[in-house]
């Protein structure tokens, strides 16, 4: 009776007056541990930098398993203030070889969209044209579109040329519509003549329209209102973004094409013919399709579709037409599904007075549904326990599932029937199936990726950018960049698609058919995965991850050793000169010849070190690699000069294998090396929109006249000065050239047709055509 009486006071307390930060500093508490600490990104981290301003010298220990290395600038920097300078990191090679992930592969899996898909497409694509047409007839969108800025002045030239395809969305429509609006806009823009409206211009000008440059229109909320309406309710509007270009809406189309489907009942029938009763497949998806509850066992209703119970009934249908004992299990948090044989079994697992409630299905007996009342981690914790303990082989779920801090160590397949293409979220999905089990020392994992790509316009090669960021292909180039793993053939373990040597290209349907079979002949292999992880891991005493960019001698300008040439020889032929004067001097005013011995003493000391020190600068850029290292060297001393790495025991690394040279950083964080190659690849990249770019416009050949200032330098112009001052001893004198104005935007068009990296593609980075008014 005590004890329930001390509980009520306890709840009745009054905390009003309570401080958190006293109570604190009272206990003497100078420790602060940060679990998970990647979620620190997200608002509520605000509370945690009151906290630490308020409470003096406070030790902060952060912990993650996935830093969030994708982040933009201003978010790492943010993310380091919370946490602090990244101490220790340990390598997913580095946690395989102690024995604390196991041994893994991936795998892709192509399919193309159904017959269904391509037909809603062409559906698009009419919508399109009668969405253009009303939008082009509105007569308040008109009104709003006159109102705008860029419609009567060119004032705010720095923020229009920094989305000039924007700009050129509204001189299109202006245009289009017999309007006025400022013709220096051509000349700013480098064209005579602009473009007429199409999907794609209208697509920019309503994003700016209705999202990004909303407050730059005058507009009644109901005329803005009825517009929005319209063009979502054709369906053109997705999560802020739209979506009027049928290639566009195509690709999103494919990320959930229903093709995957099939792909996935592909991979678990064979996944368990390999497998057998050892299989533990976990499939993780993004939705329920709670919808689909009622087509369980009704064999007339259709369940193509992505979803946690669509995947649950054609995987059952399937077992049953291949007569297999293939037995499934539902976990989300709104839905658990078991086989109704294991009842029993999952009430020992929760606690004694755990109300469980058990319901069938009207069209099938072997499987139930499961209700509980009370906690749900606990529903969570037995379903994952019956799921490693008795006879199931696949578990469903959504990968809301990782927020619950689920762990479930026997998964040894994984497939990601999942949108998302972070690095974060894809990693904390892997990690799943990569933990080790201690009830099976052996234990290899299978991880499997869907892919969806267009019919008769296949990926060309694994170097090719989709120019739609939304592309299928595109998500897994982006997850494998971020993954260490065994490489298909080699025994050496590297990131990027590159290793996925069983993809073939093109990506056509009878490569995609081929390519699938090849996946799946490797992954019935797993018994020597481990064999090749062990080879593999054997050779590294010390294990660093470098982010190494490669390219093609023929790529590598050689301004430096053309400048080092030009001015050995200019020097020599100067003290050629030089002595002939001299000479002549001394012949006119009879100068004594022993003052002449000393003379041509100095004058040939003096001569001998000029032409050595310019023969020295010859031989150290007489080669690709020297140049590549010089460039590395230039780079690496703008950002020691910002103070952006966080650890100074770095050096610029080059190597050479046949005609390809590559550039590391060595040693530093995860996040100095991925730092530095993303500004050597910003440096040797494309000229496109950059705000600034280095130009010299004496140099004879035009394709070295252009390098582009990486955009880590480019916020400010005190940090674009400094980047061009520490590059001039490595480059030359290059001007650098601010490109968002008449002039310096004449340079930036220029260079879109002269510059070397805007021919031929320097390192591997994506590669797209645009035309002046982007």
């Amino acid at each position: 009776m005590k004890k329930v009486n001390a509980q009520e006071d306890e709840e009745n307390m009054d905390y009003h007056d309570f401080s958190l930060i006293d109570a604190m500093k009272k206990a003497g508490i100078k420790t602060l541990c940060l679990d998970e600490c990647h979620h620190l990104r997200t608002e509520w981290w605000k509370a945690l930098e009151d906290l630490k301003k308020q409470l003096d010298s406070l030790f902060t220990i952060s912990l993650t398993a996935t830093p969030p290395y994708d982040s933009s600038i201003a978010m790492w920097m943010r993310y380091l203030d919370m946490c602090g300078e990244i101490d220790i990191e340990i390598t997913v090679p580095e946690l395989v070889k102690e024995g604390s992930l196991c041994p893994h592969q991936d795998y892709v899996y192509f399919n193309y969209p159904t017959s269904k898909e391509e037909k809603q497409m062409k559906a698009f694509q009419e919508d399109v044209q009668n969405v253009i047409s009303y939008i082009m007839q509105h007569q308040k969108f008109q009104q709003a579109i006159l109102s705008h800025p860029y419609a009567t002045s060119t004032l705010d030239l720095d923020k229009a040329l920094e989305n000039p395809a924007y700009l050129s969305s509204i001189l299109i429509y202006l245009e289009s519509q017999h309007l006025s609006y400022p013709k220096e806009y051509l000349k700013i823009l480098g064209v005579k003549k602009l473009e007429k409206m199409s999907e794609k211009w209208m697509t920019i000008l309503l994003q700016g329209f209705f999202f990004d440059d909303k407050e730059a229109y005058r507009i009644s909320e109901s005329d803005y209102h009825e517009l929005y309406q319209y063009v979502k309710s054709h369906g053109m509007i997705d999560q802020k973004k739209v979506v009027m270009q049928v290639d566009i809406a195509f690709e999103k189309m494919l990320i959930s094409s229903l093709g995957k489907c099939e792909s996935i009942q592909d991979i678990v029938h064979h996944e368990y013919q390999c497998m057998q009763k050892d299989l533990k497949l976990l499939i993780l998806t993004d939705y329920i399709k709670g919808e689909y509850e009622k087509a369980i066992g009704d064999e007339t209703m259709s369940v193509h579709a992505l979803g946690v119970l669509p995947f649950f009934e054609m995987l059952r249908r399937h077992s049953v037409q291949q007569t297999q004992s293939l037995h499934l299990a539902v976990l989300c948090g709104s839905m658990v599904i078991i086989p109704a044989s294991l009842k029993t079994q999952l009430e020992h697992l929760v606690p004694q007075d755990t109300n469980l409630t058990f319901q069938s299905f009207p069209l099938i007996n072997d499987y139930v549904k499961v209700s509980m009342k009370g906690n749900h981690h606990e529903i969570i914790e037995a379903v994952s326990t019956l799921f490693e303990q008795e006879d199931i082989q696949v578990l469903i779920g959504t990968k809301s599932l990782l927020g619950e801090g689920w762990d479930c160590p026997c998964v040894n397949t994984l497939i990601l029937a999942s949108f998302v293409g972070s690095f974060m979220l894809s990693n904390q999905m892997r990690g799943r199936a990569i933990r080790t089990y201690h009830q099976n020392p052996n234990k290899v994992s299978h991880i499997w990726h869907l892919v969806c790509v267009p019919p008769d316009k296949g990926i060309i090669n694994r170097n090719q950018e989709i120019q739609q960021t939304e592309s299928d292909f595109e998500n897994l180039k982006r997850r494998m960049e971020h993954f260490l793993g065994l490489h298909y053939e080699q025994d050496f373990i590297e990131n990027g698609i590159e290793r996925l040597t069983a993809i073939q290209y093109p990506l056509n349907r009878i490569h995609i058919k081929q390519t699938n079979q090849r996946m799946l002949q490797l992954s019935s292999k797993r018994n020597q995965l481990k064999e090749r992880w062990d080879r593999s891991l054997a050779i590294y005493d010390k294990i660093e991850v470098v982010d190494e960019l490669e390219t093609e001698d023929k790529n590598m300008t050689a301004v430096l050793l053309y400048d080092a040439l030009r001015q050995m020889i200019l020097t020599f032929l100067s003290l050629i000169f030089a002595f002939v004067f001299v000479l002549i001097i001394s012949a006119i005013f009879h100068i004594q010849s022993r003052y002449m011995i000393y003379v041509m003493f100095c004058y040939g000391f003096v001569a001998i070190m000029s032409l050595l020190w310019k023969l020295k600068k010859v031989l150290t850029w007489r080669n690709p690699l020297s140049r590549l290292q010089a460039f590395g060297d230039g780079i690496y001393q703008a950002m020691l000069r910002m103070h952006l790495f966080e650890l100074l025991n770095c050096r610029v690394q080059t190597e050479s294998q046949a005609v390809f040279y590559s550039i590391y950083l060595s040693g530093g964080t995860a996040h100095d090396k991925a730092l530095f190659a993303k500004c050597v690849s910003d440096f040797f990249d494309e000229i496109d929109n950059q705000r600034y770019i280095l130009y010299h416009k004496h140099k004879r050949n035009k394709m070295d006249r252009y390098f582009v200032v990486p955009d880590i330098f480019s916020k400010r112009k005190e940090d674009a000065m400094i980047f061009a001052q520490c590059m001039q001893p490595y480059i030359g004198r290059y001007q650098l050239i601010y490109t968002r104005n008449e002039a310096g935007r004449k340079i930036l068009l220029q260079g879109r047709k002269d510059a070397l990296a805007n021919r031929q593609n320097r390192v591997m980075t994506r590669k797209k055509v645009k035309g002046a008014l982007e």
